[in-house]
């Protein structure tokens, strides 16, 4: 490699460094949005990883306007990384990096690596590009894809010969493209009008042509689903009401397009003047024809189907690798423009990282609405990653219900961090109360759940947290102090008739139901015994199968009282309190014993008591002593 060689080598090694330094930062520190559970949920992360046809009928029953290409290699990661948001983000970036690598090699070949290296800096720092770095979308994937079919069409219509090796990538990464994101479709209208412009420069012209049409015919299986799911969108009335009109989007893309500077169009039409006045590279031509038909052939789409408005911009993401590689061109010019453009790529950059500091700020982010008002749950989750106990139940608080709102799939952005990656229950409360009765609401809200991890925000406390404390410190024994940060607090609550240290005392019976925990009090006082457990089931049909008794019986096995049994599906999971009256025992030495029986046959279940060794199907809870 010449000298020549290396340095453009370093300056890419560099930009790609600026390019992961940038997408990386603040991966883990914000909540995942809408879209991302979304994504999440059709990879399987409530389930496992999600097989190929799995994704399918995740998309045709919860999301039909979607692709499953993203889906399907998102769970294939997650099988190897876990579903945590750090490194299921990771793989967005990671395909951000290789876009930005090609499109320097896309532009190197179509142009010179002097503009290539330029191109790369531009995609590298517009801050509408970097938000995707951010997200566990498909658009990255998307723009990759894009690179690297254009970068074949190229070699493909310029080269005296060409390998099968390349046309069967150039066939793939087209269908690809197609299983990425449907709106891909508005790329081969930009490259249609590109080689009808152009056919008479294009070496097999037909042959690209029959590869395209071999590519679309592959996307007709998926097609009839797709297209059903995407009418079903169109009649959504809000879209409809919030899509801007072509005017509209002119001005918005504008603005978008050059990081938010209007002011710098001024340079680049001046550059682009004397640029074009010099005499007018065909490649550079050919480059604007497919990026200007991808944004004409949007903008006409949007006028018969109303679907685009402020939040929906990243449909416009394939045009922006062409806009950045004409900018480079325009900005690389001899001379005196080169003082100019020197200018124009810091404020470009400036731009760039005003957008990407405003985050969730920003106007043309989705990230932006529905999560202002909830707390930060990606926090709660790392914190709590090490220290949870696995029957724990998380209670917090919102400003709005959404944190537990259950979207497509029935399950919330809580579900997510606390069922899926710490595998935990939780509650939160919403301030206000929507109840009437606070001291109602929140006993039904703890549901009797033994142990407590009370998690909130010391210098954000909503006006319900004094009364949320009051209960639980009233029913529950404070334990340790798990997390005591500026920003965070979690103290462990367990219920008072239990130690903090205390080990869990399962029952695992032969079917596959699980006791998770159990434990009784006799209060002499009351004439009452109070038994605790905590139930599982192998199969969601066995709810309907079986029911539980609690009972208390004499050292003789004689039955002196019984709690009324309970149906499994009947409010017992997880969590089932029974009060047992003890008025009228005479004094002596008593067992209260769990029993699991068929509904039907009434045939008792085996178990093991995994603390005792104890085998049989009456198990012991507890033993207590009434007194003369």
């Amino acid at each position: 490699m010449n000298r020549l060689g290396r340095l453009y080598l370093g300056m890419m090694l560099g930009l790609l460094l600026i390019g992961f330094a940038m997408g990386a930062q603040k991966l883990n520190a914000d909540n995942l949005w809408l879209d991302e559970l979304y994504s999440l949920s059709n990879m399987g992360v409530f389930a496992q990883p999600y097989s190929l046809p799995e994704v399918v009928d995740s998309l045709t029953e919860h999301s039909q306007n979607h692709v499953p290409l993203y889906f399907f290699l998102g769970a294939q990661w997650a099988r190897f990384v876990g579903w945590s948001q750090l490194p299921m983000r990771y793989l967005s970036l990671l395909f951000g990096i290789l876009f930005v690598a090609w499109t320097y090699r896309f532009a190197a070949d179509a142009l010179n690596r002097s503009t290539a290296v330029l191109a790369a800096a531009l995609v590298a720092t517009s801050g509408f590009i970097l938000m995707y770095f951010h997200e566990i979308r498909m658009y990255t994937l998307l723009l990759l894809l894009l690179l690297v079919h254009a970068w074949l069409y190229w070699r493909l219509s310029a080269k005296a010969t060409a390998t099968w090796q390349e046309w069967l990538l150039f066939i793939l990464t087209a269908i690809a493209q197609l299983y990425t994101h449907v709106f891909s479709v508005f790329v081969f209208v930009g490259f249609g009008l590109h080689h009808l412009i152009f056919a008479r420069r294009i070496r097999r012209w037909r042959s690209i042509l029959l590869a395209w049409i071999i590519s679309g015919m592959a996307f007709l299986p998926y097609a009839p689903g797709y297209l059903r799911g995407a009418m079903a969108e169109r009649t959504i009335a809000s879209l409809q009401e919030s899509a801007l009109s072509a005017p509209q989007l002119a001005i918005e893309l504008a603005h978008i397009m050059v990081n938010g500077l209007e002011i710098l169009w001024l340079p680049f039409v001046a550059l682009a003047f004397l640029a074009f006045r010099k005499g007018r590279d065909p490649q550079i031509l050919r480059i604007l024809v497919v990026g200007a038909g991808i944004i004409m052939s949007l903008m006409i789409f949007n006028e018969f189907f109303p679907l685009i408005d402020r939040l929906r911009f990243r449909f416009f993401l394939a045009a922006m690798p062409f806009f950045a590689i004409l900018c480079a061109y325009v900005l690389w010019q001899r001379g005196r423009a080169r003082v100019v453009a020197g200018s124009v790529l810091l404020l470009w950059i400036a731009g760039g990282l005003h957008i990407h500091g405003l985050g969730d700020s920003w106007g043309y982010s989705g990230r932006n609405t529905l999560f202002a008002d909830i707390p930060p749950l990606y926090r709660f989750a790392d914190s709590l990653q090490q220290r949870r106990n696995e029957q724990d139940l998380v209670v917090g608080f919102s400003r709005s219900k959404f944190v537990d709102w259950p979207l497509r799939h029935g399950k919330s952005i809580a579900d997510y961090y606390f069922g899926a990656i710490l595998n935990l229950d939780h509650t939160f409360f919403v301030d206000p109360s929507p109840d009437s009765d606070s001291r109602l609401n929140i006993d039904e809200q703890l549901g009797g759940h033994p142990y407590l991890l009370f998690a909130y925000e010391p210098d954000d406390r909503l006006p319900l947290y004094e009364q949320v404390a009051a209960v639980i410190e009233a029913e529950y024994a404070a334990c340790a102090v798990l997390v005591r940060q500026d920003d965070l607090f979690v103290r462990r609550f367990v219920d008072k008739s239990l130690a903090c240290d205390r080990g869990y005392q399962p029952i695992h019976y032969d079917n596959g139901i699980k006791i998770v925990d159990k434990f009784g009090g006799y209060d002499a006082a009351r004439e009452s015994v109070r038994v605790v457990s905590g139930w599982e089931v192998a199969d969601e049909a066995q709810l309907d199968q079986y029911n539980v008794s609690i009972q208390i019986i004499t050292p003789d096995w004689q039955k002196v009282g019984q709690a009324p049994d309970r149906h499994l599906h009947d409010n017992v999971l997880k969590w089932y309190v029974a009060e047992i009256s003890t008025a009228g025992l005479s004094a002596g030495t008593y067992r209260v014993v769990v029993i699991l029986y068929d509904r039907q046959s009434k045939a008792k279940v085996a178990g093991v008591d995994q603390s005792t060794g104890e085998t049989g199907n009456i198990l012991p809870i507890l033993e207590f002593s009434v007194p003369r």
